[in-house]
């Protein structure tokens, strides 16, 4: 059965007939938690007043078909799905003696709302008629007889839920979030749905939930409606509901008297289009979710704070609640989200990232809900479409002071990616480094997220100790930094072929790994401008504009060794500047190559050949020793080009026409496996051509027949991605981990490879209130993609 919403004229939203009379399993609703959401404090206007004279019969009610709307995040038109009856209205009103018994679990644990037929309760007055521990004298007090109070059409009484949990997994876009920035709200959850949503999962449950033989207990408040407001009471709370929630009746235990009595409540089942499992199984995204969100109906961190306060409150005053938050709990997370929320917004910043590919060291933080006994979300080895992502940091002294006010240091800068690590720049110059770190590439001997500290399962990240950075470069397990202000050089991680510090035995002071920052030997005393740090090799521009080369030289990628020259056979750092006097300004590492830009636009490379990734016809040799420039447009002066990207063995250049401003983006090297996202005949592509077509009236560019505008590029290990004017991303290439974030919808035949642009699918990339970002910042790694609104 499907209901029509009668209209309410002074609404958008609509309210359903006064003649429906059964309890059919209406589900989902994003809105604020609880079994309804009348505590939300904007205006309501009682349904009664009007209602349209028709009235809508069954008949035409079944043909009315519930359709969830993608943008406002709320069913059309207020109608709800139904599924089978679950009981007659009249049945439920006889097991009553002629009441309505509705279990509230969230904003109606504390607030009935200050309009509509809930609003009749008083929630203190009751709470002393029930309360052992009140006096004489304060019942005297609040026992004077008011209008509302006379009425007494509408009680409470604290209750229990049995067999069901309070969880934390509804998304809210239309009362604690909004449809760009989700906030979180609670659903009652079986004990069945529970196990089973957990079930598969690499996680450990906690001791309640493996004690399968006693039903949970959940605390929350019932509410007694006379019978002659029961249809309006229903009309207003399905209006409230539109958002995801389903009504069902279920067993609670009144906390006074013992008695179970059948209630009606609302709640999210795990079908229903609002239903975010992620938050359920990782409390850290779930609190930093909830620690920004804000909605229509005020912050969602207040909603969670009022809600433990009732929970602490009812512990406090009745010992039948106590026995179920602490014995036999179906709230085992409600206290410790609150917990987790208030450091989030005190002493730890969160950051929301969103990225795809492998987890395989934890590159994307998709397993840090972990607590110290190893309890919460293990996490995934691996995600296929884009997914959300919390980096949780120190806020700084100045903001976890009284009187130190916020400042822009905070903001994210860059993002960037190596072979299995990743890191995040702050524009204050914070770099906070995480993932693998076996050759000590995070710039630390201890643990991979850098900090002994562990605050319930809040993980913090420090930030790379004693260095402020200007600009980061990430190789496969090696990282290089510029230092902010002095423009210095340093390296750490792997130096098994002197790629850190530039030199080739222990007498010189190489070490096969580097955990703490050091400066390149003979390199400590000048400034550079860019870094780039490639497989076993790098490679940085000094402040003349010349490059510098060092580590592995086996194909060519890095330039003779100076002091090899000389006869010293200990350094391996090699320099270049260009014979006609230009200046060099830019630099990227493949595996066996290597890229520079100068300022007249031109492109040069030098070593391995054999894919042509340096740009010129393989006819020419398979190595290059000394840079060369590569053929075609990218050759010659004024090409257009301003950032050069390179993978292991391809690379991408973005030009800029000087006219229209109008963006290309240009590749050449290995395409087996769809690196450049174009079909050809050879594997190799050797001269630098236009990966995109342009339209034909305007200077625009078309992905899959669409016109759009490219803003920005990066390379993968062995794939593509570029960024477009409207923030989105398109990949191309290798994608045997779901590194390309396209989902599994990839052509038959080509699981681990796509050979042509498409766009990334998963979770939508935004920012937290009140950001209102227009800038997205992203890049791509071993076998990992990350994105960032800022």
């Amino acid at each position: 059965m499907r209901h029509r919403s009668s209209a309410c004229l002074h609404c958008t939203a609509s309210f359903p007939p006064r003649s429906r009379r059964y309890l059919v399993l209406s589900p989902f609703l994003t809105s604020s938690t609880i079994s309804v959401v009348i505590g939300a404090p904007t205006a309501f206007v009682h349904p009664q007043q009007h209602l349209p004279n028709r009235r809508l019969s069954r008949n035409d009610c079944n043909d009315i078909e519930a359709m969830w709307d993608p943008t406002s995040q709320t069913y059309k038109d207020g109608i709800v799905p139904s599924h089978r009856t679950a009981m007659e209205i009249d049945d439920l009103l006889r097991a009553n003696r002629g009441k309505l018994k509705i279990f509230g679990y969230g904003s109606l644990c504390w607030n009935p709302g200050a309009d509509g037929i809930l609003s009749l309760a008083d929630i203190e007055r009751d709470e002393l008629d029930h309360d052992a521990t009140a006096s004489d004298e304060s019942r005297q007090t609040t026992a004077q007889p008011t209008r509302k109070e006379s009425m007494r059409k509408v009680t409470t009484t604290p209750g229990r839920a049995v067999g069901y949990q309070r969880c934390w997994c509804q998304r809210s876009a239309d009362h604690r979030g909004t449809p760009q920035f989700n906030g979180i709200v609670c659903t009652l959850l079986s004990d069945d749905e529970v196990r089973n949503l957990h079930h598969g999962e690499n996680i450990k449950e906690s001791n309640h939930i493996q004690r399968s033989s006693r039903p949970s207990m959940t605390e929350g408040m019932i509410y007694t409606v006379d019978r002659d407001l029961v249809e309006d009471c229903l009309a207003e709370l399905d209006f409230r509901e539109k958002g995801g929630y389903s009504r069902d009746v279920i067993d609670v235990v009144e906390d006074d008297t013992g008695n179970t009595v059948k209630a009606l409540l609302y709640r999210g089942t795990p079908d229903n289009p609002a239903f975010w499992k992620r938050a359920l199984l990782d409390l850290t995204l779930a609190a930093a979710t909830m620690s920004a969100a804000i909605g229509p109906s005020g912050p969602n961190d207040i909603y969670l704070h009022r809600l433990h306060q009732f929970l602490t409150h009812a512990a406090q005053h009745s010992s039948a609640a106590a026995l179920a938050l602490e014995d036999h709990s179906g709230d085992v997370n409600t206290g410790e989200l609150a917990t987790m929320v208030n450091l989030l917004q005190t002493k730890y910043r969160p950051y929301f990232l969103f990225g795809a590919g492998s987890n395989e060291h934890n590159q994307l933080l998709l397993r840090s809900g972990v607590d110290g006994e190893g309890r919460g979300w293990k996490g995934m080895e691996e995600a296929h479409e884009m997914t959300e992502m919390v980096l949780v940091v120190p806020r700084s002294n100045q903001e976890q002071s009284t009187s130190g006010g916020d400042n822009d240091d905070h903001i994210p800068k860059s993002v960037h990616a190596g072979g299995g690590h990743s890191a995040l720049l702050t524009t204050g110059g914070d770099l906070y480094l995480w993932g693998w770190n076996e050759a000590g590439q995070l710039g630390r001997a201890s643990s991979s997220l850098g900090s002994t500290e562990k605050t319930s399962l809040l993980s913090p990240i420090q930030p790379l100790s004693n260095i402020r950075v200007e600009s980061v470069s990430l190789g496969h397990t090696h990282t290089l930094v510029i230092e902010k202000g002095t423009s210095r050089l340093f390296g750490f991680g792997d130096n098994g072929r002197g790629q850190v510090t530039g030199c080739l035995d222990e007498a010189n002071g190489t070490q096969d790994l580097c955990h703490a920052p050091r400066a390149p030997v003979d390199l400590s005393e000048e400034s550079f401008v860019d870094i780039a740090a490639g497989l076993f090799h790098s490679a940085a521009i000094n402040r003349q504009g010349e490059l510098i080369t060092w580590g592995c030289s086996r194909f060519g990628q890095c330039l003779p060794s100076v002091d090899r020259r000389n006869g010293d056979a200990s350094s391996n750092v090699g320099r270049w500047h260009p014979p006609d006097g230009s200046t060099l300004v830019k630099v990227a590492c493949g595996r066996r190559h290597t890229i520079v830009l100068d300022n007249y636009g031109r492109v040069w490379t030098l070593g391995d050949n054999k894919y042509g990734q340096l740009g010129r016809s393989l006819l020419g040799g398979s190595k290059a020793y000394e840079p060369q420039l590569v053929h075609g447009p990218l050759g010659q002066m004024d090409s257009g080009c301003f950032a050069i990207h390179s993978g292991w063995s391809h690379n991408l250049a973005l030009t800029r026409n000087k006219d229209s401003q109008h963006i290309t983006v240009r590749g050449w090297g290995r395409n087996d496996k769809g690196q450049l996202g174009i079909s050809s005949r050879d594997f190799h592509i050797c001269i630098p051509q236009n990966l995109l077509k342009l339209s034909i009236d305007s200077h625009k560019t078309l992905i899959d027949g669409i016109e759009t505008s490219i803003q920005s590029a990066c390379c993968g290990v062995e794939s593509s991605h570029i960024l477009d004017n409207h923030g989105n991303i398109y990949s191309t290439g290798w994608n045997e981990h779901g590194n390309l974030g396209i989902g599994h919808d990839i052509e038959k035949g080509v699981e681990e490879h796509c050979p042509r642009w498409k766009k990334t699918s998963g979770a939508s990339v935004v920012a937290p209130p009140p950001s209102r970002a227009m800038k997205k910042i992203f890049t791509a790694g071993g076998a990992h993609l990350m994105v960032m609104a800022v």
